[in-house]
């Protein structure tokens, strides 16, 4: 008989736990306005546009309004692949380019409700050894870390064909691939994060 008198009380402390910790973790964010989902911005700083907008390519040499229309709607069409993917894999994620307003400059970023997971060069190389051979090399700069590519010349310089950066803090992981300087990709990552955060 004792027994049930003290498993009851504990029964009711169970459900009354589960409903708070229910309340903090539904309900809270939906008041403060907090969910899973992340969009990226039409346009970031730099003179980036997303390609998915036709004011991307307006000024692109040889533009006609059906070369704009066709390309913009491609990578509408991209971006949406793009985001059902990562929609299938369990990602809360998406998924956006951007191009400078000659078109020189691509960026491919992505953003992630999630903790950064590895992220390393597949292979390292030593330039002084990989003459014309493919170099990664990994640079941190402050939050964000990079992989810079590039190929290595006889005398051991490399010149880098693009970077691949990441930054990730509280759960929330923004990835940037572009042949941008590394300097100024560690700049559009923060950019990303802090619209993104």
């Amino acid at each position: 008989m004792s027994n049930r008198r003290v498993v009851l009380p504990g029964v009711i402390l169970g459900v009354f736990v589960l409903a708070l910790a229910a309340v903090f973790a539904i309900v809270l964010p939906k008041i403060s306005g907090e969910s899973d989902d992340i969009s990226l911005p039409d346009r970031l700083p730099g003179g980036y546009t997303a390609t998915d907008l036709a004011s991307a390519y307006k000024d692109a040499p040889g533009a006609t309004d059906d070369k704009v229309q066709q390309a913009s709607a491609s990578e509408r069409s991209t971006r949406s692949y793009g985001d059902k993917m990562l929609k299938k894999a369990g990602v809360v994620g998406v998924t956006r380019n951007y191009v400078n307003k000659d078109l020189s400059s691509p960026l491919v970023v992505q953003a992630f409700r999630a903790e950064g997971g590895a992220f390393a060069p597949f292979q390292f190389s030593d330039p002084k050894t990989a003459q014309g051979g493919n170099v990664q090399t990994l640079v941190r700069k402050g939050d964000v870390l990079c992989i810079q590519n590039g190929s290595a010349d006889a005398q051991g310089t490399v010149q880098n064909a693009y970077v691949e950066c990441q930054k990730s803090e509280h759960g929330l992981t923004v990835q940037v691939t572009s042949p941008l300087a590394l300097e100024k990709a560690v700049a559009v990552v923060n950019d990303v994060f802090d619209e993104v955060a």
